[in-house]
C-alpha cells in the first residue's frame, strides 16, 4: 500500500520534485564524467605504453638509485657500446639494439617549433620488433643529410618529402632533406607524439653528448623464453652499474608517473564534483521541506486513517528515493558529456589535444553515480520525513498552516560552532607548521558551518536592507517582493544557501589567490637577480649548455649561468639542488652566508636556513645519503646562507657543487640561464640564441608576466570548475520560487482579482528573488573574504612565502552583481508560470 503512496507521490507532485531532481543530475553527472574521463585517460595511456614497449621483452640501461619525481626529467648515464656485444651473445636473446635519442624538433617555415612536445629525435631503426615508427611512405634516412619524421608534425610544419627542412638541435640547427613519412606506432598518442628518425651514424652525432654510448639497450627474447628468465641471463653479463629489467616493469615506470598525474587531476575534479553535490542537496533538503509544509492536511490524513509515524517517513523517503534513482540515472548518463567536455577544457587548459580516443564506462562510475545520488538525496530529504511523521492527524482538520518554529536552537547550534571554528583558528596562529594550517584551516570551516547554520536568524535584518531600494523605488511590487523574502527565514535561509557556498568558495579563492600573485610579484621584484632568462619553451623543452655558452660570449655579458637540477638521496628523503658554483650561486642570487663557508666541494652542501631548520641542520652536520647512480656518501652541510621563502623557485633551497655532482649525473638536465649584462642588449642576446629556436629570451617584466599568468590560468580554471556550483544554486532559486508560486495561488488569485496587474505580479516575483540572491551573494562574498584574509594570514605565518593579502575588490563586485542577474533569470519562468494563472481557478484553490 505505502508504495503505491510513493509512486502516486511521486507522480502528483512531478512538476515539483523535477528541479531537484535536475541538481541532483548536474552532481552526478560531474562526478561520473569525472570518474569516465580518468579512466579513458587510463585507457589511453595504458595501450600508449604497451605500444611503446611492444617486442621489448628487457631493457638495459644504468643503474637508479631512485626513480624521477612527479614532473621531473630523468637523465640517465650513457650505457657503453661495448655493453652492446655482450648482451647480443647471451643465452635466449633473438636480437638486441641500442638505442640513441635526444631532443630534435621540426622547424616550420615561419622559424616555429612545429609538432607536439616534447620533440624527440631517433636514430632510424627499422625492425618492427623493436622500433616504434611505421613508414608510410618514402624511405628511410640513410645519408648524413636525411630525415624522417612523423606525420602529423609534416603536416602541421606544411613539409613534403623531398623538402628541405630546419631542425632543432641542442647544438643548434641544422637543414637536412626529408626522405620519408611514418606514423608513430597504433595507439591515440600517435598522432600526438613528434618524432625525427636520422640515420643511425649521423643520430649518434647529433642527438648524443657521449659518441660511443647508448641511452638504453632493448632485447627481444627467443620464442619461448620468458622476460624475467631473460632478464635474469642478461644481467648475470652487465658490468657494475649497469642493470637490467624486464619490458613490463620498464613500461610500468614510465607508466607510474602519468598515473600519479591522473590520480592528482582526478581527485582534484572530484572535490568541485562533490562540492556541486554538496549545493545540491540544500535544494533537495528546501523542496521536500516546503512540500511537507504544503502537504500538511494529507500527511495528517494518512495519520489519521492509521499510517504509523514510520511509514509517514518512509513514505517521504521513497519519494526521495525515487528523486535519487532518477537523478543518478540521467546523471550517469549525462557524465559522458561532461567527459567530453572536460576533454576540451583540459585541451584548452594546456594547449594541446588529449588523446582521449573512445569514452570507457568504468565500473566506478557506475557505482559513484548511485552511491553519491542516492544516499545524498536521502540524506536531505531526512529531516523534512521525520518532520511529517510528527504531523498529528488532528492537524487535518485544521485550517491554515501551523505556526512557524523558533530560531532558538539554530542560534544556539550555530553560535557555538563559530566560538568553536574562531578558537581553532586563534590555536592555528599560535602554532607553527602545517599544524597551524590545520587548525586554522578547520577553524574556517567551522566558522562558515556555523554562519551558515544562523543565517535565517541573519536574514530578517539583511533582507530588510536588500529589500529597501526595491521598497523605495520598486512600488507596491517591489514592497511585497521584499515582504515575501521575509515571510519563511528557514525557507529564504536554505535558498541562498547554496549560492552563499559556492559565491564563499569563489571568494576565498579569489583573496587567496590574488594574494598569491600579489606576493609573487612583490618576490619577483626583491628576488629577481637576473637581467634576463632563456628558458625553454616549455617545462620538456631542454636547454642546452652550447646555448648558455653562446649568450656568455656576447659583449657586454657579465655572467650567464645554466641553473641545474641536482637530484639525491639524504636520510631517506629525495632532495633536489642547484648545482654550480656555490659562492658564485650565493653572490648571483645575493644570498648572505650565516654560518660555516661557501667553499663547498665534493659531498657538501649549502643549505638554506628554512630547509636547514625543519631538518635540524648546521654548519658541519653530517647525514648519510646516496647519489643517482647508487654511489653513497656522507654529506657534509658546508655552510648555511639566509633564503628568501618564495611561492615560486626563483633562488635555490640548497645549493651542490657542480664539479664534484657532475661525475654522478653528467646529463643533469639545465632548467634555465640566469644572465647578467653590463652593456650587452636584448637584440645581441636574440642574435646569439637563434640558432635555438626552441628557446625563450625573457626580461625581467616578461618573467613577472608569466608569473602572473600561470597564477591567472589556475584561477580561472578554479572559478570555471566552482560555476557549476553557482549554476546548481540559480536552480535551487527557480525551484523555491516554483514552489512558492505552488503554495501561492490562492493569494495570486486574489492579488489579480484586487486589480494587480500581470506585469506587476512579475516584478514582485523577480524582486523577490533578487533580493534573495543578494542575501545569500553578501553573505557568501563576506565570510569567503573573511576565510580568504584567515588562510592567507596562516599561509604568511608559515613558510609558503604568502606575505601579500590582496582583495580582488572587482571580482568580489562582479560576484554580487552576477548574483542579482541570476535572480533575475531564475525569476523568469516562475514570474510567467505566475502571471497566467487563471483568476477564478486560482481563488478557488484549497
Amino acid at each position: 500500500m505505502m508504495v503505491k503512496l510513493v509512486f502516486r507521490g511521486l507522480v502528483a507532485h512531478r512538476a515539483r520534485l523535477l528541479l531537484s531532481t535536475v541538481a541532483v543530475v548536474a552532481g552526478v553527472a560531474f562526478v561520473a564524467g569525472t570518474l569516465i574521463f580518468s579512466a579513458t585517460l587510463d585507457r589511453s595511456f595504458d595501450r600508449a605504453f604497451d605500444d611503446l614497449g611492444r617486442g621489448t621483452d628487457v631493457i638495459v640501461r644504468s643503474q637508479r638509485a631512485f626513480e624521477p619525481g612527479l614532473g621531473e626529467r630523468a637523465s640517465d648515464r650513457p650505457v657503453p657500446a661495448s655493453v652492446l656485444a655482450s648482451v647480443q651473445d647471451v643465452d635466449g636473446v633473438a636480437k638486441a639494439h641500442g638505442v640513441v635519442t635526444g631532443f630534435a624538433a621540426v622547424v616550420d617555415r615561419h622559424g616555429r617549433i612545429a609538432g607536439s612536445e616534447p620533440q624527440t629525435g631517433v636514430a632510424w631503426d627499422g625492425d618492427r620488433d623493436l622500433s616504434l615508427p611505421r613508414l608510410t611512405s618514402g624511405r628511410p634516412p640513410a645519408a648524413p643529410d636525411e630525415i624522417a619524421t612523423d606525420v602529423t608534425t609534416a603536416r602541421d610544419a606544411g613539409y613534403r618529402i623531398g623538402d628541405r627542412v630546419t631542425v632543432a638541435l641542442l647544438s643548434g640547427t641544422r637543414t637536412f632533406r626529408l626522405t620519408g613519412l611514418f606514423e608513430v606506432g597504433d595507439s591515440a598518442l600517435s598522432g600526438a607524439i613528434s618524432m625525427t628518425a636520422f640515420a643511425p651514424g649521423t643520430a649518434m652525432r647529433v642527438l648524443s653528448d657521449h659518441p660511443g654510448t647508448y641511452v638504453r639497450i632493448v632485447v627481444h627474447a627467443d620464442d619461448g623464453v620468458s622476460q624475467q628468465r631473460l632478464r635474469d641471463a642478461v644481467a648475470a653479463a652487465l658490468p657494475p652499474g649497469i642493470e637490467a629489467v624486464t619490458g613490463r616493469r620498464a613500461i610500468d615506470e614510465q607508466a607510474g608517473s602519468f598515473t600519479e598525474i591522473l590520480k592528482v587531476m582526478r581527485t582534484f575534479l572530484l572535490v568541485f564534483a562533490l562540492i556541486a553535490v554538496f549545493v545540491g542537496s540544500f535544494i533537495i533538503f528546501n523542496t521536500f521541506a516546503m512540500l511537507v509544509t504544503a502537504r500538511v492536511k494529507e500527511l495528517a490524513l494518512l495519520r489519521a486513517v492509521g499510517a504509523s509515524r514510520g511509514q509517514v517517513t518512509r513514505s517521504v523517503l521513497g519519494e526521495a528515493a525515487g528523486v535519487g534513482l532518477a537523478g543518478s540515472t540521467l546523471g550517469l548518463a549525462a557524465g559522458a558529456g561532461v567527459a567530453a567536455g572536460l576533454a576540451r577544457l583540459l585541451s584548452a587548459v594546456t594547449g594541446g589535444e588529449l588523446p582521449v580516443g573512445t569514452l570507457v564506462l568504468p565500473a566506478s562510475a557506475v557505482v559513484a553515480s548511485y552511491a553519491v545520488g542516492m544516499p545524498v538525496t536521502l540524506a536531505a530529504a531526512f529531516v523534512p520525513a521525520r518532520r511529517a511523521s510528527r504531523i498529528p492527524p488532528v492537524a487535518a482538520l485544521r485550517e491554515g498552516t501551523a505556526p512557524p518554529r523558533p530560531l532558538r536552537r539554530r542560534v544556539v547550534c550555530g553560535t557555538g560552532v563559530s566560538v568553536a571554528g574562531a578558537g581553532l583558528i586563534a590555536a592555528g596562529f599560535a602554532a607553527d607548521g602545517r599544524a597551524a594550517l590545520t587548525l586554522t584551516g578547520a577553524g574556517a570551516l567551522a566558522v562558515f558551518a556555523g554562519v551558515v547554520t544562523v543565517s535565517p536568524v541573519l536574514s530578517r535584518p539583511a533582507i530588510r536592507v536588500l529589500a529597501w531600494p526595491f521598497a523605495r523605488w520598486g512600488g507596491s511590487a517591489g514592497r511585497m517582493g521584499g515582504r515575501n523574502a521575509l515571510r519563511e527565514p528557514r525557507q529564504t535561509a536554505a535558498t541562498a544557501s547554496a549560492l552563499t557556498i559556492g559565491l564563499a568558495l569563489i571568494a576565498t579563492v579569489s583573496v587567496i589567490v590574488q594574494s598569491m600573485a600579489s606576493s609573487v610579484d612583490r618576490q619577483l621584484d626583491a628576488g629577481l637577480t637576473a637581467d634576463y632568462q632563456v628558458t625553454g619553451r616549455s617545462q620538456v623543452t631542454p636547454v642546452g649548455a652550447d646555448a648558455a655558452r653562446a649568450v656568455a660570449g656576447v659583449a657586454g655579458v657579465r655572467t650567464a649561468i645554466p641553473i641545474r637540477t641536482a637530484r639525491f638521496r639524504l636520510d631517506g628523503s629525495v632532495r633536489t639542488a642547484t648545482a654550480g658554483s656555490p659562492g658564485g650561486l650565493l653572490a648571483h642570487f645575493r644570498l648572505p652566508l650565516q654560518a660555516g663557508s661557501s667553499s663547498a666541494g665534493g659531498d657538501e652542501l649549502l643549505v638554506g636556513a628554512t630547509v636547514a631548520k625543519a631538518q635540524g641542520w648546521k654548519a658541519g652536520t653530517t647525514i648519510g645519503g646516496e647519489y643517482q647512480d647508487g654511489t653513497r656518501r656522507r654529506f657534509r652541510i658546508a655552510g648555511v646562507y639566509a633564503d628568501r621563502p618564495s611561492l615560486t623557485p626563483s633562488a635555490p633551497t640548497m645549493i651542490i657543487n657542480w664539479a664534484g655532482y657532475r661525475a654522478h649525473d653528467p646529463d643533469a638536465p639545465v632548467d634555465r640561464i640566469e644572465i647578467n649584462v653590463t652593456t650587452a642588449t636584448r637584440g645581441a642576446l636574440e642574435k646569439a640564441l637563434a640558432p635555438w629556436p626552441n628557446l625563450e629570451l625573457k626580461d625581467r617584466a616578461q618573467i613577472k608576466d608569466d608569473a602572473a599568468g600561470d597564477i591567472d590560468l589556475f584561477l580561472d580554471l578554479v572559478l570555471g570548475l566552482l560555476v557549476l556550483s553557482v549554476l546548481v544554486a540559480a536552480l535551487g532559486i527557480v525551484n523555491t520560487l516554483a514552489l512558492a508560486v505552488t503554495e501561492r495561488t490562492r493569494e495570486i488569485g486574489m492579488l489579480r482579482a484586487l486589480g494587480m496587474q500581470r506585469r506587476q505580479l512579475r516584478r514582485m516575483i523577480r524582486c523577490e528573488a533578487v533580493v534573495v540572491s543578494l542575501f545569500g551573494a553578501v553573505l557568501g562574498v563576506g565570510t569567503g573574504v573573511l576565510l580568504g584574509i584567515v588562510l592567507q594570514h596562516a599561509l604568511a605565518a608559515g613558510d609558503g612565502g604568502m606575505e601579500v593579502l590582496a582583495i580582488p575588490y572587482g571580482r568580489l563586485a562582479v560576484c554580487v552583481a552576477a548574483a542579482a542577474a541570476i535572480g533575475v533569470a531564475a525569476a523568469v519562468w516562475p514570474a510567467r508560470r505566475a502571471a497566467r494563472l487563471n483568476v477564478l481557478q486560482a481563488i478557488a484553490t484549497e
